[in-house]
């Protein structure tokens, strides 16, 4: 092909002010399939987790190291995605994403034994850990800034209805079949991506020769992975952990805080792994803030109503696994709504109004009793999901719409690395509340389901709490976003 020819062919996926091309249509969705697939195998572990124990005849403590593990690498290669896809060709990242979590998965199919499903599960969180800020980037890319917001939609869907979905898959799949068969499942899924991603996307873009920081790679890998573990330890259990987890996270703090000096100090020369500069736009870090108190809530509600539908109320795993099951569709509805409304009004009346519902649903679900009936609880449940439906693609779409081309890969490992913390945070304070409380009322003399109940019940207080700090947050978004071409608001 001849160099006249190669600059003419790209040129139909560049975004016009209103169409969506029908390449980009197509790399779009294959990237929100790849997406939904890597969340729902996150996801399919978590219910599995139990049988997966029994099996291998591990216990608890060291069995929870499949999800720790898929999160602490997660922690420590998403901040690299930055590097990456300014340095290669979205292709080329892709690719890699997806091999080495297809790979992984057909090592998870053929694990006889925890070691090597360990193995695996590590090599499912690299792809995974790429995948999920490239979607970001790429739509952030390919998509003309008037139509963003409604296709950044469903790639939230993506991301929000896999953990609705998952529980239902998993328990269905193990009411008949052993856990080998729930990756099994992902293989001809992650295949089909891999295949079809390779061959569709073309995004035009110029590659920088960009170096990789050694200092920067081993603090950023030191630092997080010792935040997610420490927040991660408090959720399971301060006793079950190798190390303390306020060690954990002391460490974890002064490692970050070293490694943001060090990218500040790279990018003079623009050679920083993450770099910092997207905070310096006050619409970035206002989404950012916003992100963090309303995720920590969302993160909660999600772990911790499976766990007490079951403790507490007697259901099964799959019949929890139904009840969680509408809010996926509800967030799938609702977002395919909210995009179109964001395209028109902007950000801050739909955050403002989803981190208001999230207040007053979790301040709902903490003074439903014991014994409250199902029906009750899940109407409180779906009224929470619909509040996050409406943050969810908002914040990504208003944080990821104001970054450069240069600094857009960049913002995108800021915001997912922001969601694994936050998504270990939620957790662990939602559990350990829960358990706190509870221990209170088992001491009073109450028996153990109901204890439970009334330590969900300050859990979901708690939540109720960042979802107004979310909304306090929220106010200060701008009523019209501005985008890469426009002047930003900066500190």
């Amino acid at each position: 092909m001849s160099p006249a020819a190669a600059t003419r062919a790209p040129q139909p996926l560049l975004p016009s002010r209103e169409k969506l091309t029908r390449e980009a249509v197509v790399i779009v969705a294959v990237l929100v399939v790849s997406t939904f697939t890597v969340i729902l195998n996150e996801m399919l572990m978590v219910v599995a987790l139990p049988r997966v124990m029994t099996d291998l005849g591990v216990s608890a403590s060291t069995g929870q190291w499949l999800t720790t593990a898929y999160m602490l690498t997660m922690a420590v290669v998403i901040p690299a995605t930055g590097f990456l896809t300014e340095r290669y060709s979205m292709r080329t990242v892709f690719t890699l994403a997806m091999s080495l979590f297809t790979a992984g998965t057909l090592v998870a199919v053929l694990a006889p034994g925890f070691d090597m499903l360990l193995v695996a599960r590590i090599i499912q969180a690299i792809g995974t850990a790429i995948v999920l800020p490239l979607s970001y980037t790429a739509v952030s890319t390919l998509v003309p800034e008037t139509r963003r917001g409604s296709t950044l939609a469903f790639v939230t869907v993506a991301s929000a209805a896999a953990p609705s979905i998952g529980p239902v898959v998993a328990g269905a799949i193990l009411s008949r079949l052993d856990w080998h068969w729930l990756f099994v499942a992902i293989v001809p899924i992650a295949v089909g991506s891999l295949v079809l991603g390779n061959v569709m996307i073309r995004v035009p873009r110029t590659a920088r020769k960009v170096g990789l920081d050694a200092l920067s790679l081993i603090l950023s890998a030191a630092g997080f992975a010792s935040l997610v573990y420490g927040l991660a330890s408090f959720g399971e259990g301060a006793a079950q952990a190798v190390v303390s987890p306020w060690v954990s996270l002391a460490v974890g703090a002064a490692v970050v805080t070293a490694f943001v000096a060090r990218q500040v100090q790279l990018q003079k020369s623009e050679r920083a792994q993450l770099d910092m500069r997207p905070f310096k736009i006050r619409t970035f870090s206002v989404c950012c803030v916003t992100m963090l108190c309303f995720m920590t809530a969302a993160f909660g509600v999600m772990t911790l109503m499976p766990i007490m539908l079951q403790t507490s109320y007697g259901l099964s795993p799959l019949q929890a696994g139904l009840f969680v099951m509408p809010g996926g569709i509800t967030i799938a509805i609702v977002s395919a709504l909210v995009g179109r409304m964001y395209d028109r009004v902007g950000p801050r009346p739909l955050v403002i109004a989803g981190a208001l519902i999230i207040a007053v649903g979790q301040f709902h679900l903490s003074t439903l009793p014991p014994g409250t009936p199902i029906w009750l609880l899940l109407g409180a449940y779906l009224f929470i999901v619909i509040g996050q439906a409406l943050m969810w693609s908002p914040l990504f779409a208003a944080s990821l719409g104001v970054l450069s081309p240069h600094l857009l890969p960049h913002g995108s490992a800021i915001v997912n690395t922001l969601q694994q913390l936050v998504g270990a945070a939620g957790i662990a304070i939602a559990f350990s509340v829960m358990g706190t409380a509870s221990a209170g009322y088992i001491q009073a003399g109450q028996p153990l389901a109901p204890a439970l109940a009334h330590g969900a019940q300050w859990s979901f207080f708690v939540n109720s709490c960042f979802g107004l700090a979310a909304l306090v947050a929220a106010l200060f978004l701008p009523r019209k976003v501005a985008t890469a071409s426009v002047p930003a608001t900066t500190h």
